[in-house]
């Protein structure tokens, strides 16, 4: 007998009940950001290492606020003394100054000098990086030629001239030497995005609809070349951190009574077979803090690949 027109093929979606239906065909639909966080989260070192880097920055902020001047204030009756007690649970130095007090506020300082130097990356990288890529021809050209010549100079070098002629214990005079001597890579990713990005279709609409070059830049490309820009940034901060400590640690940096997590190593060297662990601590602290600082870019730069995939 000929299959009647009209009626429903038994099992097929016109014969299932309308509840049956939207709990077997509606699939949640997920924005771009929902997927980023997902795959971060499934990268176990880079969540350990935003866990960590988050109670380093905590740290930093509070135990400095809450121990006031106890991070330069010596003592005549605390020689050097092993951890004793909660009120100076790592003891205290030849000056007699608390140095878990002193070690959080030395990355504190650690800390402010990277951030701040990655934001001066950041923004001259991005803006370089940006015009090259966006107006190409001879300005491309002229600024990756420019690029070129600072990427051929050894960069540490260059940070201990401008520290050392401009003023050394100066963590203004730090901050922009390592900025203005870090900004070329973060330069070279944006304008390989904006290559690619300036012959995308959203752009060509833009441009066909009258926007500005201004407004097709700052609206519409920026925000979509950030991911390589924030993933550079996070490793910005552990080689800007490493840079300062190594100057200090050379005697171009911050000096006493500042503290930084350099100038601590430094000051400990003289007690090294006395007293390793003066060493230890602003070792150990260095090391987790860069090590926190180069997962979490890793988990960023995978989380933010649209072609990664995302693990049931």
């Amino acid at each position: 007998m000929a299959r009647s027109e009209g009626l429903p093929v038994p099992g097929s979606r016109a014969a299932r009940p309308a509840t049956e239906i939207d709990e077997v065909d509606l699939v949640p639909v997920r924005t771009y950001w929902q997927l980023v966080r997902k795959r971060f989260l499934q990268h176990r070192l880079a969540t350990i290492a935003l866990v960590l880097m988050l109670v380093l920055v905590t740290a930093s902020i509070a135990v400095p606020l809450i121990g006031g001047d106890a991070w330069f204030k010596t003592s005549l009756t605390h020689g050097p003394k092993d951890p004793s007690s909660l009120a100076a649970p790592l003891g205290y130095d030849n000056l007699g100054i608390n140095i878990f007090f002193r070690l959080m506020r030395g990355l504190q300082t650690s800390l402010t000098i990277g951030f701040f130097a990655v934001l001066i990356i950041a923004g001259l990288g991005t803006t370089v990086g940006s015009i090259a890529g966006y107006v190409g021809g001879w300005v491309d050209n002229v600024l990756m030629r420019i690029i070129d010549i600072v990427l051929s100079l050894p960069t540490f070098f260059l940070v201990l001239m401008f520290v050392a002629f401009m003023g050394q214990g100066n963590v203004f005079v730090i901050i922009f030497a390592i900025g203005l001597t870090g900004w070329t890579t973060a330069a070279r990713l944006v304008r390989a995005e904006f290559l690619r990005l300036r012959e995308s279709d959203f752009v060509q609409a833009a441009k066909a609809l009258g926007a500005s070059d201004r407004r097709i830049v700052i609206r519409h490309m920026i925000p979509s070349a950030l991911a390589p820009v924030v993933v550079a940034s996070t490793l910005g901060i552990a080689d800007s951190v490493v840079t300062e400590a190594a100057l200090s640690f050379l005697g171009f940096g911050l000096r006493t009574p500042e503290a930084s997590l350099g100038n601590m190593l430094t000051n400990a060297q003289d007690y090294f077979y006395r007293q390793p662990l003066w060493i230890w601590y602003p070792g150990i602290t260095l090391i987790l803090l860069v090590l926190a600082a180069s997962f979490l870019g890793d988990g960023l730069r995978d989380a933010l690949d649209p072609r990664q995939r995302i693990e049931a």
